[in-house]
């Protein structure tokens, strides 16, 4: 009888990780889809971390690595002197001295200016939180896009946790009055998607119309919450997915070179932009002074995927032709061609930074007629092939 074959251990992996928001459910998929790819690993999970851990967690615990939420800098020296390796997966603070995967913050503030400018606002805030890192680099991304357009946003800070009841009512007061003092129409970026419904909170109490008169935007696109908000809520997709799958890899690595001075080395963190946004009923308009055209942006917007053409368009608006493009140029600066190319390219780079849908497939669900239509359209304007857009951003 042949002797069986001792089996290596497979590594054993603390991942802590809060999964009861959007992004952390994003961050245990990654490390999921991770695991099952190269693993596997010997898991032992807390699904509640809240970045803050007791003095002695990691007292007699012989794992082999960590994926974890961290916040405190007292807890990020202890994980240091621990030996093991550790790959911190939240990014709310960049002082921890952990290696780190997380979303690229500023850039979440630069594509949500982006979304906001094209529905052609000319007043913008930004509501963040005090003493949150990630906020400022958030409303820093927003604010230096809006300034590259000439544009300025009004900021204000709102307290994290606002406490009791009576607190959360004054912390709601304050927002309504620097709510109040804004221009109309203003078009808001709320750093998160629970400061977003904060933020409609108290459009409601003032009858203030959302998005006629003020725009709201959120970010990390919980799809429950997002959904559920009234009017719902159009949010900056952040790749929390691949967060996690990004995580586990660096960590997996890390683990095969401990030892190594190459493991005990400083890194910079490793950032992950945001997909794009999640448009819904809260910036589904465009602060156009033309009403009729404001109504062709926002067909194009719905139906431009739909393969709706500038022929419906001039039926359902009664212009000539001549006057349509004359009216469009004037609010928006492009054709009206040239608007319904940039939606469906817009939701074409959604589809392959998100899906593995192939090109024909995408080709279809965006309005063009031919794969290769698209693939001309997509070099042309974005300077590469769509499948090399893929590769640099698009799913693991």
């Amino acid at each position: 009888m042949k002797p069986i074959r001792a089996v290596n251990p497979c590594p054993r992996v603390a991942v802590c990780v809060d999964k009861t928001g959007a992004y952390g459910r994003g961050v245990l998929r990654g490390i999921a889809e991770y695991v099952e790819l190269h693993g596997p690993w010997s898991l032992c999970l807390d699904h509640h971390a809240s970045g803050h851990y007791a003095r002695d967690w990691l007292l007699r615990w012989k794992g082999d690595g960590i994926l974890a939420y961290v916040e405190s800098p007292e807890v990020a020296r202890h994980l240091k002197r621990s030996g093991i390796p550790v790959v911190e997966v939240f990014g709310t603070r960049r002082d921890l001295g952990l290696p780190q995967v997380a979303n690229d913050d500023q850039a979440i503030g630069v594509l949500a200016a982006e979304h906001l400018l094209e529905r052609r606002f000319l007043h913008f805030g930004f509501l963040g939180y005090s003493d949150a890192p990630w906020s400022d680099l958030r409303l820093l991304g927003f604010q230096g896009r809006l300034a590259e357009a000439g544009f300025q946003a009004r900021a204000f800070a709102c307290d994290q946790k606002p406490g009791r009841l009576a607190g959360w009512d004054r912390a709601q007061t304050r927002v309504g009055r620097w709510l109040g003092a804004l221009p109309r129409p203003v078009a808001i970026l709320a750093c998160s998607d629970r400061l977003a419904l904060r933020l409609l909170d108290v459009c409601r109490r003032a009858g203030v119309s959302v998005p006629e008169e003020i725009a709201v935007l959120g970010v990390d696109n919980d799809e429950e919450t997002c959904r559920l908000a009234d009017p719902p809520l159009s949010s900056v997709m952040d790749q929390s997915a691949r967060v996690g799958f990004e995580a586990a890899r660096w960590l997996d690595e890390l683990m095969r070179n401990r030892g190594s001075k190459s493991a005990r080395g400083q890194y910079p963190p490793r950032l992950i932009p945001p997909s794009g946004v999640a448009v819904r009923r809260s910036t589904e308009t465009t602060a156009i002074d033309d009403p009729q055209i404001a109504r062709a942006v926002r067909a194009i917007r719905e139906q431009a995927c739909e393969g709706i053409t500038l022929q419906d368009l001039l039926r359902n608006l009664g212009f000539s032709r001549t006057t349509f493009y004359e009216r469009f140029e004037a609010a928006l600066g492009r054709s009206p061609h040239q608007e319904i190319l940039r939606v469906r390219l817009d939701r074409v780079r959604q589809l392959l930074m998100q899906t593995r849908l192939s090109i024909g497939e995408i080709a279809e669900a965006t309005g063009f007629r031919h794969p290769e239509y698209l693939q001309v359209a997509f070099k042309r304007e974005l300077g590469m092939t769509p499948g090399n857009y893929r590769r640099a951003a698009g799913p693991r």
